[in-house]
C-alpha cells in the first residue's frame, strides 16, 4: 500500500515529498485553525484574473483606497486653530479688561479735575484781598465829597460778596461787536468815540460801564458776582462798591446797587431799563457773563447790575 502521510488533502504530493523543505527564518508556521480556514489555499494567492472572485477582491481595494482618501488626515493640533477658536472668549475678557481699565482712567481724570476745582474755589474763599481799612466807615454823602474829575478807574471793592478787582490799562477791549476784556484777572473800564459812556468822578456826565470776566473752571475777577448754579445774583440792592480813580488819592468813590439784570446778550444793547431811556448822571454799570451750571454749555446771558453815586471814602489816615 502506498504511503499517505505526505499527500496532500487533493492528493497532490506535498512539497516534503518533492524534497527537503527549505526553512525561512521569520516564516510562521500555519495554525489548524489557518489551514482549516483556507481549505488548502494559500490565502496570498490572487484568483485567476477575471474571475467572480478577482472582481470583489478588486472592488473592495477600490472602495477602501476610497474611503482611504475621503478620510481628513489625523494630525496634531495647530495651536494657531486653538487660539482661533478660543479667540470669542479672550476678546470678550480683553474687552471687560479694557473697558474697566477706561472706567479707572476716566475716575481718576474725574477726581483730578475735581480736586484741581476744589483747590481753586478753596483758593478763591481763603484768598480775598481785604479793603483798605476805614473804606466802609469813613463814608461822607456826594454834596460834602470832594471833586474828583472823571479818570481811569484802577481799583475796586464790593465788600457784601469779596470782589476786589485791579484794572487793565485803556478802554475795554472790543472783539467782533462785543465787550470783551483782555485778561480774566482785571476788569476794564468801557468809553468809546460813538457812545456817550463817562469814565468815573464825581461829576460824570453819563453811565459808567465797568466789565470783566467769569471763569468756567477757572478763576476770573467777577466770579462773585453772580451764582451760576444757583442761577441768582449774589449782589443785593443797597450793597457798595467802592471805586478808587487815577486822580481820586486816597479817596474812593462810593456806589449802590440799586437794580440787577440778566439779559440776553443779543438784547443787552437795547434794553432799556440798563441803559436808560437818555443820559444818566452818576450812574454805573457792572457787566459780566452768567457761566451756566453745565461747564460744556456756552454762556448765553450777562449779569449786569445798575450802582447810583452816593458819595466819597476816605482812606487817608487808615493807610
Amino acid at each position: 500500500m502506498g504511503d499517505f502521510r505526505n499527500a496532500s488533502p487533493n492528493g497532490a504530493r506535498s512539497s516534503s515529498a518533492r524534497g527537503p523543505a527549505t526553512r525561512r527564518y521569520g516564516d510562521i508556521p500555519a495554525t489548524a485553525e489557518s489551514r482549516q480556514s483556507t481549505k488548502g489555499r494559500d490565502p496570498e494567492a490572487m484568483p485567476p484574473k477575471g474571475s467572480a472572485r478577482y472582481e470583489v477582491i478588486q472592488r473592495r481595494r477600490a472602495e477602501a483606497a476610497a474611503r482611504a482618501d475621503s478620510r481628513p488626515l489625523h494630525r496634531k493640533e495647530d495651536p494657531a486653530s486653538r487660539s482661533v477658536r478660543q479667540a470669542p472668549g479672550r476678546a470678550r475678557r480683553r474687552f471687560r479688561i479694557q473697558r474697566a481699565g477706561t472706567r479707572r482712567i476716566v475716575a481718576r481724570a474725574g477726581v483730578g479735575i475735581f480736586v484741581i476745582l476744589a483747590a481753586v474755589a478753596v483758593w478763591q474763599r481763603e484768598a480775598p484781598v481785604k479793603p483798605p481799612e476805614g473804606l466802609e466807615t469813613n463814608e461822607v454823602i456826594a454834596e460834602q465829597s470832594p471833586p474828583i474829575a472823571p479818570s481811569a478807574a484802577e481799583e475796586m471793592f464790593i465788600p457784601a460778596i469779596d470782589v476786589h478787582a485791579n484794572f487793565e490799562d485803556g478802554a475795554c477791549r472790543v472783539k467782533n461787536g462785543a465787550i470783551d476784556p483782555a485778561t480774566l484777572d482785571k476788569a476794564c473800564t468801557y468809553t468809546a468815540d460813538d457812545k456817550p459812556y463817562s469814565l468815573p468822578g464825581t461829576n460824570s456826565p453819563d453811565v459808567v460801564v465797568i466789565a470783566g470776566h467769569t471763569g468756567a473752571g477757572v478763576p476770573a475777577v467777577f466770579d462773585n458776582l453772580y451764582d451760576g448754579s444757583a442761577d441768582h445774583h449774589r449782589v443785593k440792592v443797597g450793597d457798595k462798591l467802592y471805586l478808587r480813580t487815577a486822580d481820586s488819592g486816597d479817596n474812593w468813590l462810593v456806589y449802590a446797587a440799586t437794580d440787577l439784570h440778566d439779559p440776553v446778550k443779543e438784547g443787552l444793547s437795547e434794553d432799556s431799563s440798563v441803559w436808560g431811556e437818555g443820559a444818566t448822571p452818576g450812574r454805573l454799570l457792572t457787566i459780566s457773563c452768567i457761566q451756566p451750571a453745565n461747564p460744556l454749555q456756552a454762556s448765553v446771558r450777562n449779569a449786569v447790575v445798575g450802582w447810583q453815586f452816593q458819595g466819597t471814602s476816605n482812606t487817608a489816615s487808615n493807610s
